[in-house]
């Protein structure tokens, strides 16, 4: 991945490919080191390149910062996409990854190279791992009353609890940080974020990767 224009090969030669919950993962080049794999809570140095489905225009790209970039995974700060598809990686392998728009930006776009409901490519090699421990469980906190369903008053609580820039605010502040939430997360608007919507950490340490 190191020219300096890196543009989408629709031809690339792909090894295998495998689906992995709801992300469909193409592996075009291989591991070096795999008795390292990715899990969440790693620290991942990657070079990656994002492109809309529809046409592959590129909208995004490591190169744009002039150099790879760092990320954990299971903490949430990724596209849900992105994050399942890169776990069980090694350094050295290179994966395609076809995300769809609701484990990606969903039917509201990112508001700025990403219009709603798209479909998202990205290509990404990584190159480093850093061993990390596993978040904290996120989910089981805001899921009050264990139902594992997380309300718009649960999100709301928790927000009032942590939240303290926003609880400044005031209360209509907190009601808009829950909307944006819930049009993220909520992906079947049935008004709840189940556990496989949830794009934050839910996993204790002693549940299996």
């Amino acid at each position: 991945l190191a020219d300096e224009v890196y543009r989408f090969d629709k031809d690339a030669e792909v090894l295998y490919k495998f689906d992995h919950d709801g992300v469909r993962i193409e592996v075009l080049q291989k591991g070096e080191d795999c008795d390292k794999k990715a899990e969440e809570g790693d620290m991942l140095t990657a070079e990656f390149h994002g492109f809309l489905a529809n046409g592959y225009e590129r909208f995004e790209s490591s190169h744009d910062s002039k150099k790879p970039s760092s990320f954990k995974i299971g903490h949430g700060y990724m596209i849900k996409g992105l994050e399942r598809g890169l776990l069980g990686t090694c350094v050295g392998e290179k994966r395609r990854l076809h995300i769809p728009a609701v484990l990606a930006y969903g039917k509201i776009g990112d508001g700025k190279n990403v219009p709603p409901g798209a479909d998202l490519v990205y290509d990404v090699e990584v190159i480093h791992i850093q061993k990390g421990t596993i978040p904290p469980n996120i989910f089981a906190k805001i899921d009050l009353n264990k139902d594992k369903l997380i309300s718009r008053e649960e999100m709301g609580a928790f927000i009032l609890e942590t939240g303290r820039t926003v609880t400044l605010r005031g209360q209509s502040e907190i009601d808009n940080v829950v909307n944006e939430i819930f049009n993220l997360e909520d992906i079947n608007e049935d008004g709840f974020v189940d556990l496989s919507e949830f794009s934050g950490p839910k996993k204790s340490k002693h549940d299996e990767l």
